[in-house]
C-alpha cells in the first residue's frame, strides 16, 4: 500500500509540472519575444498622426504598409506578398503568420500582436491586413516578424524564419 501512494504521488506530481509549464507556455512566457533585442537597422520609428507609409522587405517578403497613431492606439494596415524565391521553388504555402513587435528606445520587445494569419495554396495571393492596436507604453517603434511554412508537393519544407 506504502508503495502505491508513492507512485501516485510521483505521478500526481509529474502532471502538475506539465500542467504548469503548459500554462506558462500558453501565456506567451516561454515562447515570446518579450526582451530581446531588435536590431536598429530593423526597427520602424513611430510617429503621431498619419497616415504614415513605409515598406519593409526581406528575401522572403515584402510589405507596404501605413499606420496612423493617436491617443495610445496604432490603427495599421497593408499589404504582403511572398518573394520570387518561394514562388519559384515551392507549391504550396502552408501558413504564413506576419507579427508586429512594439519596441523600447533600446529596441528591446515590449509586446507582440499578430497582424496577419494566412493558409494558402496560392503563392502569388497579395495577403491584405488591417488591424486597431494598443500601443504598449514606451513604445517608440516597431518591426515585423514573419513565419512562413511552404511545401513542394508532398515534401514538407522546415519552418523558414526571419527574426528582425
Amino acid at each position: 500500500m506504502e508503495f502505491s501512494k508513492n507512485v501516485l504521488f510521483s505521478i500526481t506530481r509529474y502532471i502538475l509540472i506539465i500542467f504548469l509549464v503548459s500554462i506558462t507556455a500558453c501565456q506567451g512566457g516561454l515562447f515570446s519575444y518579450r526582451g530581446r533585442i531588435v536590431e536598429p537597422d530593423k526597427r520602424l520609428a513611430l510617429s503621431e498622426g498619419g497616415p504614415h507609409k513605409g515598406s519593409w522587405q526581406t528575401f522572403d517578403l515584402m510589405v507596404d504598409y501605413q499606420y496612423e497613431q493617436k491617443a495610445g492606439k496604432l490603427h495599421l494596415s497593408g499589404v504582403a506578398e511572398l518573394s520570387y524565391h518561394y514562388k519559384a521553388n515551392y507549391d504550396n504555402l502552408d501558413h504564413f503568420y506576419l507579427t508586429v513587435f512594439f519596441l523600447d528606445t533600446e529596441g528591446k520587445v515590449l509586446d507582440s500582436e499578430l497582424v496577419l494569419n494566412a493558409i494558402s495554396s496560392d503563392l502569388d495571393e497579395t495577403f491584405f491586413f488591417e488591424k486597431n492596436l494598443e500601443i504598449p507604453s514606451n513604445s517608440v517603434s516597431i518591426a515585423f516578424h514573419d513565419m512562413i511554412g511552404v511545401r513542394e508537393g508532398n515534401r514538407d519544407h522546415p519552418l523558414n524564419e526571419i527574426i528582425p
